[in-house]
């Protein structure tokens, strides 16, 4: 087994330049509950959080260690605190996010016996001061810190559910203006609907609040998402619900000092030609909108059976379109074999993954080739088992292969096709891992695993797309087998700029290592 690691170090670092490695089994006593990746206001790797269960103190009290390691895996902060674990309340998960450069917010998500919802709390982490505040919940416009006994945290849920409407938050962080924000739900609501987006210092005092869903009905209401958070603004996405059908999709822009509407932007509505998969990004002060997109279907919304192309909205400061273009696959046949809804040969799909967004303007379009699970014909043969023979002969697992990647120029025209050649997976498998942006939103490297089954070996894939131009990579992270199970486990992990993190455990053999590795590109 030491010949294994050595063999595994040894092998990584023919690749890649000496990185640092922190073992995360001995940097906390107790058992690893949760990791987090923390990002900064640039959406750049800012550190790693990792929390420890030291076990109970007593019956309802658990004590937790928290470990902060910076981008650079050294460790900057750690400190323990408690917490209540009361009967009906089943797990917890925890999530935690930058506020600024000193303060993190842990945030707390309680499956409870009893409540149809999730019941979220949150503390604020002070990496300096190495302090751990109070457990707090927020209820109908009100920051209330968590009762600590049994009896008088029963009864503040009694009367949580005893308001009607009661509003509850969801908290979360984005690294920005020392603080954070809290979407407030409806709970009691059967259609759980969201009403405000607040934002709060870290002194948990209300700065500004946005209601997006005033006049909300039991059939016709409106859920938002935040699709970015930048310097000048706010973005979100509000969707109309009409009797359970999305009916209209709209972006919005707020100013993130005061909360208030600079413009709206209606995307979607039931007088659309279209129905999108999107993604968003604000590149050089301009909004831009792109994706595929499908003949509009109200009760569906898009489907990649029906895919017809790509499209690229840009929209200025004021929300006002600069440019707006839908393309078909047929404009990118003279560069791929792909039929009019972007069948591929021996009938893949190109299924979207990934749109990056360049600073220049440029878009590459990540899709990969893929064919859908399909039900054979058991049900229609009336003999028992011969039934299920032909079941199983007639059934179409899902499958991928290849990546294939469109390059845009800025005016949304195709540049080039390129395709990455990898193995053929079956079942649920997704091979595509994360991306990052890097040289200033100038390029992207992305990473993927591809798995050999005749060598039972994996292979990390990284690709850099810079100037135009890319770059592959392919790294052998082989893991030991014994009797066809797998005792060490390598996985990649998003690093800072220019390099990866790599987490290597073995669960039996108390043996979890992270390594930070620089990709050369």
């Amino acid at each position: 087994m030491k010949k294994l690691l050595l063999f595994t170090t040894f092998l990584i670092t023919t690749v890649f330049l000496n990185g640092q490695t922190r073992d995360l089994a001995n940097i906390a006593s107790g058992t690893l509950v949760s990791s987090n990746i923390l990002y900064d206001s640039k959406e750049d790797v800012y550190g790693y959080f990792y929390l420890y269960d030291q076990d109970k103190i007593d019956k309802e009290t658990s004590q937790m260690e928290y470990v902060f390691l910076d981008k650079n895996l050294n460790k900057v902060s750690n400190g323990t605190f408690t917490v209540k674990e009361y009967e009906r309340v089943r797990n917890f998960s925890y999530r935690c996010s930058v506020m600024d450069e000193d303060h993190i917010l842990l945030r707390r998500t309680r499956y409870q016996v009893g409540l149809p919802y999730n019941f979220y709390t949150f503390q604020i982490i002070s990496l300096k001061n190495k302090t751990v505040s109070p457990e707090y919940h927020y209820a109908n416009g009100v920051i209330n810190e968590v009762p600590q006994t049994s009896k008088e945290y029963k009864a503040y849920m009694r009367n949580i559910k005893r308001v009607k409407p009661s509003y509850e938050g969801y908290p979360f962080a984005y690294g920005r203006d020392k603080g954070f924000f809290i979407i407030e739900t409806d709970n009691n609501s059967k259609t759980s609907n969201n009403r405000y987006l607040k934002f709060f210092n870290y002194n948990k005092e209300l700065q500004w609040s946005y209601e997006y869903n005033p006049n909300a009905k039991r059939n016709k209401y409106k859920s938002i998402a935040i699709n970015d958070i930048t310097k000048n603004n706010i973005y979100i996405t509000e969707y109309f619900v009409n009797k359970k059908n999305v009916s209209e999709v709209k972006y919005v822009a707020l100013n993130p000092k005061t909360g208030e509407k600079k413009y709206e932007y209606v995307f979607e509505n039931t007088k659309s030609l279209y129905s999108h998969i999107l993604n968003t990004k604000e590149v050089n002060n301009q909004f831009v909108i792109t994706g595929n997109y499908s003949a509009y279907n109200k009760k569906e919304g898009f489907s990649l059976d029906k895919n017809l192309g790509f499209f690229k909205i840009v929209l200025d400061e004021k929300g006002n379109e600069i440019s707006k273009k839908y393309t078909l696959w047929e404009d990118y046949k003279t560069q791929i074999d792909v039929d009019k809804k972007g069948k591929a040969e021996k009938n893949y799909r190109l299924r979207p993954v990934q749109y990056f967004m360049l600073k220049d303007g440029t878009i590459c379009m990540l899709t990969e080739k893929y064919k859908p699970y399909k039900k054979g014909i058991g049900d229609l043969v009336p003999i028992p088992i011969v039934n299920v023979l032909v079941e199983a002969a007639t059934t179409q697992r899902e499958k991928t292969t290849d990546f294939v990647l469109f390059f845009m120029d800025k005016d949304f025209n195709l540049k080039k096709v390129k395709t990455i050649e990898k193995e053929l997976t079956k079942d649920y498998n997704y091979d595509y891992q994360f991306s990052q942006y890097i040289k200033d939103d100038a390029g992207v490297v992305f990473f993927f695993k591809d798995y050999s089954d005749k060598d039972k070996k994996w292979t990390l894939g990284i690709s850099t797309i810079l100037n135009g131009d890319m770059k592959e990579e392919r790294i052998p992270i082989s893991s030991k087998f014994k009797d066809e199970k797998e005792e060490y486990v390598i996985l990649p992990m998003r690093a800072k700029e220019g390099y990866i993190l790599l987490r290597e455990y073995n669960k039996k053999e108390k043996y979890d290592q992270i390594r930070l590795e620089k990709v050369n590109y």
